[in-house]
């Protein structure tokens, strides 16, 4: 994640933040956006499979 992405994020997050928010509540959502970016750019390499394919290696796996 870039720098200007972070502060993006972070600034969004902070949008959300109340009196009941903790530091882990902010981090795990800092994740999950980051988690998300890099799913969207692996999509955008061609690094994922279909569902289908995901069942066909699950029922080769659990054989």
């Amino acid at each position: 994640m870039n720098s200007l992405k972070l502060k993006e994020y972070l600034l969004q997050i902070a949008d959300g933040v109340n009196e009941h928010t903790t530091l882990e509540d902010i981090y795990k959502q800092l994740s999950l956006l980051n988690d998300i970016d890099e799913s969207a750019e692996e999509e955008e390499r061609g690094e994922v499979i279909s569902h289908n394919e995901v069942r066909e290696l699950s029922r080769k796996w659990l054989k």
